[in-house]
């Protein structure tokens, strides 16, 4: 039986795509990030690419590998020359619906080009800080954004009580969304030395589980989403956000963090083991080396 090349989705339309400059020496970092109207249809079938050129009628596919829906709706560009001022980049996204490998509908985003992005002293500052954490006393590690949107978990969501029955569910983590967390995103991070303070409970002392993390300004972070650090693979979950911002734009974030127990569910988030060794490695060849 052939498959039907028919479209399924219909009325879908970008309801917003923003491009921010996130930095520009050391790395260049243009950050894409768009949403869809709301829709309760079944997004399964869609997939985004991201294009980017120097006129919006003449514009060449960034991503090799399509995002798919159930992703974060997100892009970072790391080779846009953003060294020349003169040099002005149109940004655009399209949605594209597939039966199997054959595409059958195209929606495409207006052409964006960067907006509401730091001023010259404002990325400065997170330049500052990417080349420290990146280069002199960060440390690996790996966000995994919570999902706060999508489908409700088959495993243990009660769709009368409106919240999770099982907290050791490994189809969401306790999120109540299926997946739980997005796939993980790379970074380097400074961690403060933890605290050394002790609480009299009623059953005897305790330890201190918080520690707190200086970061630049991507990903946003908010509450509970999960930070996998890497050399020592310790799991801790966002409690708290805060930090300078220049003209109402983030320039670092300053995080606390709780540790997450070895007993919860949240410890068997898959760290793709790969990045996790060339990234331990990495840290450990750096410390190696002579500063001075």
């Amino acid at each position: 039986m052939a498959l039907s090349t028919a479209a399924r989705l219909k009325r879908i339309r970008f309801k917003s795509v923003v491009v921010i400059v996130l930095s520009i020496e050391h790395i260049s970092r243009i950050l894409v990030k768009w949403e869809l109207e709301p829709t309760a249809q079944d997004l399964r079938d869609l997939k985004f690419f991201i294009d980017r050129g120097e006129s919006p009628n003449a514009m060449a596919q960034l991503n090799a590998e399509p995002i798919p829906a159930s992703a974060l709706y997100e892009f970072v560009d790391y080779t846009a020359n953003l060294i020349d001022l003169q040099k002005v980049y149109y940004y655009r996204v399209r949605a594209v619906e597939y039966r199997g490998e054959t595409p059958v509908q195209t929606i495409i985003s207006a052409a964006t080009t960067p907006d509401g992005d730091l001023d010259f002293v404002g990325l400065y500052i997170v330049e500052e800080h990417l080349f420290a954490h990146r280069w002199v006393h960060g440390v690996p590690a790996m966000v995994f954004k919570k999902r706060r949107d999508g489908v409700y978990c088959r495993e243990c969501w009660d769709e009368v009580l409106k919240r999770v029955t099982k907290s050791s569910c490994t189809t969401c983590y306790g999120t109540g969304r299926e997946g739980g967390y997005y796939p993980p995103i790379e970074v380097w991070m400074s961690f403060e030395p933890d605290p050394k303070v002790e609480q009299v409970v009623d059953w005897g002392r305790r330890q201190s589980t918080q520690t707190d993390v200086q970061f630049t300004n991507y990903p946003y972070l908010t509450p509970d989403d999960i930070i996998v650090e890497l050399k020592p693979n310790r799991v801790w979950k966002v409690s708290n956000v805060r930090g300078p911002e220049k003209n109402r734009t983030i320039m670092l974030q300053y995080l606390r963090l709780d540790a997450v127990n070895p007993s919860d569910v949240e410890q068997k988030i898959s760290v793709p083991e790969d990045r996790r060794v060339a990234m331990v490695l990495e840290a450990e060849q750096r410390e190696l080396e002579r500063e001075f």
